[in-house]
């Protein structure tokens, strides 16, 4: 089966309904994939808003960590320097959905941000070695 992965980023006063606000935007602009984890940055993967988001919308959560996110970063396709400050990576998002997906991985959302700017999201697909 091949992985499709949400990734999320979020600020820590990110709310729930922000992060499923973003998550179902990564759903709609994914279709007809159908993603089976969401994955974030292993420090934020016990967020309250971020478990009680993937209860919301039945899909489990992937830590992952910051060596994982590091060697994803150089397949990004979006950055933010305020994000590179905080976190060595340009997407948070996108750097957790190529991580998890896979080394063949590729990006078929980039980053989308949530409509209060708290929680952005991407979403990847495994790629099969040729």
């Amino acid at each position: 089966m091949t992985a499709v992965v949400i990734g999320i980023g979020f600020r820590s006063a990110a709310s729930a309904s922000s992060i499923i606000d973003v998550i179902e935007a990564a759903r709609r602009a994914a279709t007809p994939h159908r993603p089976s984890a969401l994955a974030t940055a292993a420090d934020k993967a016990d967020h309250s808003g971020l478990r009680e988001a993937a209860t919301a919308t039945d899909i489990r959560v992937l830590p992952i960590d910051a060596a994982a996110l590091d060697q994803a970063a150089a397949r990004i396709t979006t950055s933010s320097a305020v994000v590179v400050h905080h976190r060595g990576v340009g997407s948070v998002c996108e750097a957790a959905a190529l991580a998890a997906a896979g080394p063949t991985a590729r990006l078929i959302v980039s980053r989308l941000i949530s409509q209060d700017r708290l929680a952005t999201a991407a979403v990847a697909i495994e790629e099969p070695l040729p």
